[in-house]
């Protein structure tokens, strides 16, 4: 798996890592979510700092770093929950990469002795497509 998450990274041509998020991250987190990210999502919009802070105090949330041109960027977040569901953003500028399935293979990685899931939407493809492609187990839902 670690080698093929190279060769996604090399096609990406950058460098993708997760790590859990800190407090300190918590303006760099505001500036991940924008109105169409958070209503894709089922985030609460305006992604306010006390919203950021619950993410980052009260859930198992990692964020999704990336170098190349801009060293220490965070341009996107995974979220675990104490079930094993896991939710993913990625910023608008970043997505279409396959930045999301690399970062899903990474936390999988991380996560490698839990049954990790997603709850989606089915009308939200491309977290559709992410999660199938991070062969993630996938429960269905709709959001209307």
């Amino acid at each position: 798996m670690a080698q093929e998450n190279n060769k996604i990274a090399d096609k990406l041509n950058m460098h993708i890592e997760v790590k859990r998020l800190e407090i300190r991250d918590l303006y760099k987190l505001t500036a991940v979510m924008d109105k169409e990210t958070a209503m894709a999502a089922n985030i609460e919009w305006p992604f306010t700092r006390e919203i950021a802070t619950n993410f980052i105090n009260n859930y198992n949330t990692w964020g999704i770093w990336t170098g190349g041109d801009c060293p220490g960027s965070l341009i996107g977040a995974i979220e675990i929950k104490e079930d094993q569901e896991t939710a993913y953003v990625v910023h608008k500028n970043w997505r279409n990469a396959g930045v999301a399935t690399f970062a899903m293979q990474l936390i999988k990685e991380k996560f490698s002795d839990k049954q990790l899931w997603c709850f989606i939407n089915p009308q939200n493809r491309a977290s559709l497509r992410v999660a199938e492609k991070a062969n993630m187990r996938i429960v269905y839902h709709n959001n209307q």
